[in-house]
């Protein structure tokens, strides 16, 4: 077979193929006995129709369409490799006259993978962001621990005020008939949450424990249940108890409650060295993905709409697989957003092209600096992640490499390396305009749930090995424990 590549645009070229006659005749020769296999004819046991006979029954322009439908993957498949192509979309073929005596050309119009003209990407300039915690924050994560360990007292001498919580017994009507859903015996309710429908929390205001009251309210226009909506209703409440939410005091005690320390300067210091460690590991990690972007930024690189597309339908994917989490359909949130499929893919196309952009400047850094992984070090890791997820492992080093998916173990590897050589390289400038970083939920969480002394996460533990900017750009691939424990399970264990 004869293959010769022309440049059509940039990142697209032209395959002109040429396949000889013997080729052809052996292909044709080949589906010709298929479809005699597969016809029926009267007389002859299915399988036993001469090839003649079936030609004859089926047509020569049948036959010929369906050798065409045969051939063509193959033949382009076994051009791309004979040619070097590296093919990131669908072809669009151009077809020659097919005549099983004659030599066969066709045409294939592809989009390529590009290869990126790296810019500098090492000794670079990069803004670092100064991991610094303020007693704000501090007090923000000891004032969650304390309503961890905060408790429901009985309210006995005041009526209802703002954020009591109110065992009551309520039921709902409208034009003297009973709402369905809206009748409850010992029903608990925070007062000024927000949770019940408008004016009926307000209602509550200055009710006393044992005492009943009547009054009226709208249900919104925007009600779940249609039939009520923006319908007035009379509830009648007696309220049965009144219980206040008590914080307990940050001293000596309650840090020996809550912890294992025995004074609250420990406690403190304890939560401070926890905010400031997360600091610090979110201030490198922003650091190494500037890295990485500022070396894509200077890399020159146009990625193939085919690519582009093909990551964004990844991503969405992924992104179905996360809402599902939240117990939620991708049909749910698109009707949440007000959007089609079509469109969040299409929003969704600049971070993929980033993604993409990222992933190829790592490979060709790769080949640019020569770097290798080696047998021991994709079996190190793999070990690594067998401790982590509680599996024997050299067990898990056999089931790796019999799965094959220890190519990809070392794919990852080189990927981490690229981005530790880009990162590690970087020279950190003061940020400009730096916000003051938030003492968000996730901060929190470490310092309340951990004990002192705790490993993180398993995923936290291979992350450090392989930071954000290297799994993005690995497809969003995740962490190597992963990879490893579902190469374990396709044994079937």
């Amino acid at each position: 077979m004869k293959t010769e590549v022309s440049p059509a645009a940039e990142n697209e070229v032209v395959l002109s193929v040429e396949v000889p006659q013997e080729a052809v005749a052996q292909m044709y020769a080949r589906t010709l006995t298929r479809l005699a296999r597969e016809v029926q004819l009267p007389g002859f046991r299915k399988g036993k129709v001469p090839r003649a006979m079936a030609l004859s029954r089926l047509g020569e322009d049948y036959v010929r369409g369906e050798t065409l439908n045969d051939a063509l993957p193959e033949w382009y498949d076994a051009a791309l490799k004979e040619a070097g192509v590296d093919a990131v979309s669908l072809p669009d073929l151009d077809l020659g006259d097919f005549d099983e005596k004659e030599p066969f050309s066709f045409t294939a119009t592809v989009q390529v993978r590009p290869v990126p003209v790296l810019g500098e990407y090492k000794g670079l300039e990069v803004p670092r962001r100064a991991a610094e915690v303020t007693d704000g924050q501090v007090d923000a994560q000891l004032a969650m621990l304390q309503e961890r360990f905060a408790s429901l007292q009985p309210v006995e001498d005041r009526p209802i005020g703002h954020g009591d919580f109110v065992l009551m017994d309520l039921a709902g009507s409208t034009n003297g008939e009973p709402i369905e859903g809206a009748q409850a015996k010992d029903y608990m309710a925070q007062i000024g949450r927000g949770a019940l429908i408008p004016g009926f929390e307000e209602a509550l205001h200055g009710v006393g424990r044992g005492e009943q009251k009547s009054f009226d309210v709208t249900f919104p226009d925007d009600y779940h249940a249609e039939e009520l909506r923006g319908s007035p209703a009379t509830f009648d409440v007696t309220v049965k108890e009144i219980k206040e939410k008590v914080v307990p005091a940050l001293d000596d005690q309650f840090a020996t409650e809550a912890s294992e320390f025995e004074t609250i300067d420990e406690l403190r210091a304890d939560v401070r060295g926890r905010l400031q460690a997360a600091a610090e590991a979110a201030a490198e990690q922003e650091f190494r993905a500037r890295a990485l972007d500022a070396a894509v930024e200077r890399a020159t690189v146009t990625v193939p709409p085919a690519m582009i597309e093909r990551q964004a339908h990844d991503l969405y994917h992924d992104l179905e697989e996360e809402i599902g989490e939240r117990g939620l359909t991708m049909e749910q949130y698109l009707t949440l957003l007000q959007k089609t499929e079509k469109e969040v893919e299409e929003e969704l196309h600049p971070r993929a092209e980033h993604t993409i952009k990222r992933r190829l400047v790592l490979e060709a850094v790769i080949a640019a600096e020569g770097l290798e992984v080696t047998d021991d070090e994709v079996r190190e890791r793999i070990k690594a992640d067998a401790e982590l997820l509680g599996r024997d492992p050299n067990q898990l080093v056999l089931d790796v490499y019999k799965s094959g998916r220890h190519e990809q173990v070392r794919e990852e590897l080189l990927i981490a390396k690229a981005v530790d050589l880009i990162a590690d390289s970087a020279v950190p400038v003061p940020l400009e305009d730096e916000a003051e970083p938030d003492a968000g939920a996730e901060a929190g969480e470490v310092a309340v749930d951990a004990p002192a002394g705790a490993d993180t996460p398993a995923e936290a533990a291979v992350e450090d090995d392989v930071p954000d900017a290297a799994k993005e750009t690995a497809g969003e691939a995740g962490a190597e424990a992963e990879t490893t424990e579902k190469a374990g399970s396709t044994d079937g264990e």
